[in-house]
């Protein structure tokens, strides 16, 4: 039985393997290797990358020290997880069971992605972002457009203000 299962590979549940690691707890990462994070171009949000970094250079740091201090990474999914006497059982996407005393919910989050061809080579160009408090730095006094996509578009839009004072909100028909 593991202490703890670590569903999504992205920062948060790379990093939690690294202290599961370093504090000699057993871990398994099942990650989907579909992280927010690999489309970010640059980021200039964490600590200790003064000229910033692209998500996937992120991800493979961490990734590597979550490695080397022994974290155990599988790339795959976790198809059903169910609460059993001690713990959880984990059904991998490969039918395999995995027991764990806890299991960690690191999978993050999934943009509602605009309809755009050449969508990831238009980010990774800085054309086109997706998180306001990520990106917001990265486009300081540039001419911006915030896409509707509901209630928050409104609120995202004022924030990103803060940024620039060219915004344009477009209203999403659908």
């Amino acid at each position: 039985m593991l202490d703890c299962l670590i569903v999504g590979g992205g920062p948060a549940g790379l990093t939690a393997a690294i202290y599961l690691a370093r504090y000699r707890r057993s871990a398994l990462v099942v990650d989907e290797a579909k992280s927010r994070c690999a489309w970010i171009p640059t980021s200039h949000n964490l600590a200790g990358f003064t000229g910033g970094i692209r998500g996937t250079d992120l991800l493979a740091r961490i990734r590597a020290q979550a490695e080397t201090h022994g974290g155990h990474i599988e790339t795959g999914s976790v198809a059903a997880l169910e609460r059993v006497a001690g713990g959880f059982r984990a059904t991998l996407g490969d039918d395999r069971e995995v027991n764990a005393a806890a299991v960690l919910l690191a999978t993050g989050v999934i943009d509602g992605q605009p309809r755009v061809a050449h969508l990831y080579e238009a980010m990774q160009r800085g054309q086109i972002r997706v998180c306001p408090i990520c990106d917001g730095y990265e486009v300081i006094d540039k001419r911006i457009a915030v896409l509707d996509h509901g209630a928050q578009a409104v609120g995202e839009a004022s924030f990103i203000r803060t940024y620039s004072p060219t915004v344009t909100l477009f209203a999403d028909s659908d």
